[in-house]
């Protein structure tokens, strides 16, 4: 039980800090009304962290499993400490005014959650989850690569995908920036980029998988965190840290690496940070570039240079009041989560002049032909449209979830049932690639990629198509490494 008590008492830490900090600079001002959601919170993290205490009581309690993973990663801070934040007051969205009764809304978005993960949870449970993933495992292919073959192959890619990283910077595909219309070719140089992330991981699973370190393995770690450092500045998003500190951590713990108590502690605290020093960066970042109008590469390298020197300039403690305020917020996804299910069967008479009705049947239906050969291809949900009919605010992107997009096009029903299949559909993932399985290089770089892509945040309807469209892409440059290994089978080690 230690990993998880670990990570139990650094959660609580995490909460402490934030909300005595909260407390010193704001107070917990005339809210307490909210505090009747403390026993839903609380329900909520039974339910999200049932799981995690199970694998921990049988001894294969692993953060990155794909039960335990999206729990600290979304849902627990998401539904949970935000939800706490919201009881307390320390969060406060202005679209609170938008639910119709938050007495009764409120405890049914957590009802609501509740049920989605339980749902997931049965769904991976399910034996013929893991059955078929048995049997894809046996038809693909055995590539056993060595680790001193993975260097060349895996620069090439991450130089690969930089360069199509720096592409869909200037297109306005990526960052805090918006294109107005989506070209043709837009889609393809955007997954393009994904390839970053894939040689990434294959070089850390690489350093990690190597014995002793020689300069070779330094500099290549020098030049992976330099990159994705300024990827993340660029970006200007509030996660940008993390998701390097996801991406190295899923590398560690599937080299087969034991992750202990003292680790796992110590990743968490980094993490925690990572998140205020994001949130402070990103909230600068958009206030000093002011529209998500489309920047080339150097107008969004003078934003970070004016960001830079405006935090330098900052008070420290107002730097650290404005990111925790931002994190509160961000944190919160119950308030909008709630803001659907008061509103979602009043305003779907409208969703069809938005262009949101039946996003999910649409998205499975139309997703496998590229906008290439249908250049009128429907576009799924437009951010700001959602933003202007749910919130009347089309300037931002809310938090939908996959439970409020099945509540939206089924009703009640499609929550449970819509997230039983996707937790079938991860197990399936699961076995294929890691569950019983000796180490591989090309099985573990496409589980990352793959339940890595699956938004806890965002719609339902685009999870199966962007999984799939994450495989073959992901596969696309697995096919790329495995010629190159063809082509030079007696790669010497790096140190030799």
């Amino acid at each position: 039980m230690n990993p998880l008590a670990g990570a139990a008492i650094l959660w609580g830490l995490t909460v402490g800090v934030i909300v005595t900090v909260f407390y010193a600079e704001l107070g917990l001002g005339d809210t307490f009304s909210k505090l009747y959601l403390v026993p839903w919170c609380l329900g909520t993290a039974a339910v999200v962290l049932a799981p995690s205490v199970y694998l921990a009581y049988h001894g294969n309690f692993d953060p990155f499993h794909p039960l335990v993973f999206p729990v600290w990663g979304y849902f627990f801070p998401g539904f949970v400490v935000g939800g706490l934040f919201l009881a307390s007051g320390l969060s406060q969205p202005y679209f609170l005014t938008l639910i119709q009764d938050e007495r009764t809304d409120l405890p049914l978005s957590f009802v609501y959650v509740m049920v989605g993960f339980g749902a997931l949870s049965l769904g991976f449970a399910l034996p013929l989850g893991r059955k078929a993933g048995e049997i894809i495992a046996s038809w693909l292919p055995v590539w056993n690569w060595r680790t001193n073959q993975i260097p060349i192959p895996g620069l090439i890619l991450f130089v690969f995908g930089l360069a199509n990283t720096i592409a869909a910077f200037a297109l306005g595909l990526l960052g805090f920036q918006k294109v107005e219309q989506i070209g043709s070719y837009d889609g393809l140089i955007f997954l393009l980029s994904l390839l970053w992330s894939q040689g990434s991981f294959l070089l850390w699973l690489f350093i990690f998988r190597s014995g002793k370190l020689g300069w070779s393995h330094y500099m290549i770690i020098a030049i992976m965190l330099s990159v994705s450092l300024s990827r993340a500045a660029f970006q200007g998003n509030r996660g940008g840290i993390v998701h390097i500190l996801i991406l190295i951590g899923f590398a560690f713990a599937l080299s087969h690496k034991k992750i202990t108590l003292k680790q796992n502690m110590i990743g968490g605290a980094v993490i925690a940070v990572a998140l205020v020093v994001g949130m402070i960066y990103g909230t600068m970042f958009r206030s000093v570039k002011g529209s998500q109008d489309v920047s080339s590469i150097s107008e969004i390298a003078d934003t970070i240079s004016r960001t830079g020197e405006k935090l330098s300039t900052a008070d420290t403690a107002a730097n650290l009041s404005v990111g925790f305020a931002a994190l509160a917020e961000r944190m919160d996804s119950i308030s909008s989560l709630a803001v659907i299910v008061s509103n979602y069967e009043a305003l779907a008479p409208y969703e069809e002049s938005y262009g949101m009705d039946n996003n999910i049947v649409n998205e499975l239906s139309t997703f496998f032909v590229p906008r290439v050969v249908w250049k009128d291809k429907p576009v799924s949900i437009e951010p700001s449209a959602y933003g202007d009919l749910y919130f009347n605010y089309p300037e931002n992107s809310f938090t939908m979830t996959p439970m409020g997009d099945l509540l939206r096009n089924f009703g009640p029903i499609g929550v449970p049932i819509g997230m039983l299949i996707l937790g079938f559909l991860i197990r399936v993932i699961y076995a294929a690639l890691i569950e019983g399985q000796p180490f591989s290089f090309w099985r573990s770089t496409l589980f990352f990629m793959l339940i890595t892509s699956i938004s806890y945040e965002g719609t339902y309807g685009l999870i199966v198509p962007y999984l799939l469209k994450v495989l073959v892409i992901a596969f696309a440059g697995l096919l790329l490494v495995r010629l190159i290994i063809g082509s030079t089978p007696r790669i010497r080690s790096l140190n030799s």
